[in-house]
């Protein structure tokens, strides 16, 4: 039987990623320790501000204020990421330059060798912004709030087979699995800590004022309807910040948040691909570029009896121009081979490539059985080549390159019907399988583990987010091992995702076309920021500067 707690968090974090480029911002007895194999280790990462001569004086103090699109909720899960990241901490980070895991609020953690017990070491010494002290017991009562059947937030966790939490001592915490699940290591070390006392209130996770106290570098101060005001903790065991006071402002939508940015009302803002033309008008504005976590591309519906040959889906991605379409965007993006990032600590780096070419392309469809008899047309068995396309209605960036991806696949003699419908339509087609070409834009989740794309068991319809209905038996047990490998050893992760991605190069369910730039918009006034396309533009903002 199917966790509906599970269905949930998979449907909140997968579905929004099907949105367009913009995706909301991606869960008995302890059993003996193996030798630790996973204690990660800190990286530098360079900011995008250039370092000061010696000479320089660095600006301490002062204020910022920070726009950003939603509400101004207290609700854990539901609050602007950057009040949940700066207030809150979790018992891991994400490296910003790889999206590896390192310590967080644990300086330590290790898995046992078949990938059933995690054990977390807790940093001595941690305060919480009212200067107890975090302990164990704060983070098992953390874990299993939000574990918890009758959670009635957001759910952002996927625990998977979690059994139990406990705590060993002060500084210790374990966690118990039925099997091995080692996506839980960045699912449940990725979540955001608070005091016992504030897990087991009844009004969790929807926070009081009073109960806005995390470990972070910025302390919670007030808020209303339309912004919230932190400052700097000052005793933070990292650091303190550099910058006093910070006023998160929140807005409606993109055009309010230019118009506030414009009106000098902020000094700073996030901003999508389809963002980029007007922020490019905007005077007094550094923009910051970075790969977003999300990709695009054209996926495969393999009910399909036309793309239920690998050779037809193969030569529909050797015929797409990706730098034609990069050119369409503007060059803001990162062309990518398969459903992961350049730069990803589980990329194998070495994937098989679709050049653009036509007569590849044409040689392929031959093969197949699909010639053109003389009029242009593919055919096979009399039958002309007719496919539908998919996608968002009106939205910036999907809608024209569908467009151009029916001229491409045109010269190759394929009848290609563009279809368009509003978001809900859309969805509702995509769960149902209802076509024959998908553009979509999809998240890419910050562990190795996509099996919700690409397992067979998830292709159910109204159900799995394997809306192309692929299977493949090796990519199955493949997922199985990732999911399982001893001691979640991250070499042995990173070999198993290599064998995934190439498997799903050569079978092509998709055409990968690539990942979306995003931008952090500020001010010259703002020093320090270093967006990061795994660890979100936050995250170092104990090093951010305003003059």
């Amino acid at each position: 039987m199917r966790n509906p707690r599970r269905l949930i968090f998979v449907a909140l974090i997968l579905l929004s990623a099907c949105a367009p480029v913009r995706i909301p911002t991606s869960d008995v007895t302890p059993t003996p320790l193996a030798t630790p194999t996973m204690t990660a280790v800190p990286s530098i990462v360079a900011t995008a501000t250039p370092v000061p001569t010696p000479t320089t004086v660095l600006p301490e103090g002062g204020a910022i204020a920070i726009g950003v699109i939603g509400n101004s909720t207290l609700e854990l899960n539901g609050m602007p990421d950057l009040v949940q990241d700066a207030v809150f901490e979790s018992l891991l980070q994400i490296d910003p330059a790889s999206g590896a895991l390192k310590p967080g609020l644990a300086e330590s953690f290790q898995v046992s060798n078949d990938a059933t017990t995690i054990t977390f070491r807790l940093r001595a010494g941690v305060k919480w912004h009212n200067g107890d002290l975090l302990t164990a017991d704060d983070v098992v009562a953390s874990i299993k709030a939000f574990s918890s059947p009758g959670f009635l937030g957001t759910p952002v966790t996927d625990f998977g087979t979690l059994t139990r939490a406990t705590a060993s001592d002060n500084q210790t915490v374990q966690l118990a699995f039925s099997d091995g699940y080692c996506p839980a290591l960045t699912s449940i070390g990725t979540l955001k800590i608070v005091p016992r006392t504030v897990a087991i209130s009844p009004n969790f996770p929807k926070l009081t004022p009073a109960q806005m106290i995390g470990t972070g570098p910025l302390k919670f101060v007030s808020s209303n309807q339309n912004q919230i005001i932190l400052a700097r903790n000052a005793d933070y065991y990292n650091g303190a910040p550099h910058i006093d006071t910070w006023t998160i402002r929140v807005f409606a939508d993109s055009p309010a948040l230019r118009a506030a940015f414009t009106a000098k009302q902020i000094d700073l803002m996030s901003g999508a691909l389809d963002d980029y033309s007007a922020l490019k008008k905007i005077s007094g504005a550094n923009i910051l570029s970075s790969d977003s976590p999300n990709f695009i591309s054209v996926l495969f519906n393999l009910d399909t009896t036309t793309l239920n040959d690998a050779r037809v889906r193969r030569a529909l991605t050797y015929a797409l121009d990706r730098n034609a379409l990069l050119n369409d965007i503007g060059g803001q993006a990162a062309l990518v081979d398969s459903s992961v990032l350049p730069g990803y600590w589980a990329n194998p780096g070495n994937l098989p490539r679709y050049s653009f070419d036509v007569a590849k392309a044409k040689q392929l469809l031959a093969d197949a059985g699909w010639r053109d008899s003389g009029d242009g047309v593919l055919k096979k068995n009399g039958k002309v080549m007719t496919l539908e396309l998919w996608t968002e209605a009106d939205d910036p960036i999907l809608e024209p390159l569908a467009f151009h991806i029916r001229e491409m696949y045109a010269v190759l003699g394929i009848q290609v019907k563009l279809q368009l419908d509003d978001r809900s339509g859309w969805v509702t087609r995509a769960f149902e399988h209802r076509f024959d070409l998908l553009l979509l834009s999809r998240k890419i989740p910050i562990d190795p583990d996509q099996r919700w794309y690409w397992q067979s068991d998830q292709s159910e319809l109204n159900n799995g987010f394997n809306f192309g209905s692929y299977a493949n038996k090796n990519l199955d047990g493949l997922f199985k091992n990732l999911a399982r490998v001893p001691a979640c050893e991250s070499n042995a992760r990173a070999a198993i995702n290599g064998d995934i991605h190439r498997a799903l190069v050569a079978d092509a369910p998709a055409a990968f076309l690539f990942a979306p730039k995003k931008y952090l918009v500020a001010r010259d006034s703002v020093m320090g920021l270093s967006p990061s396309a795994f660890a979100n533009d936050f995250w170092n903002v104990k090093d951010w500067r305003a003059k």
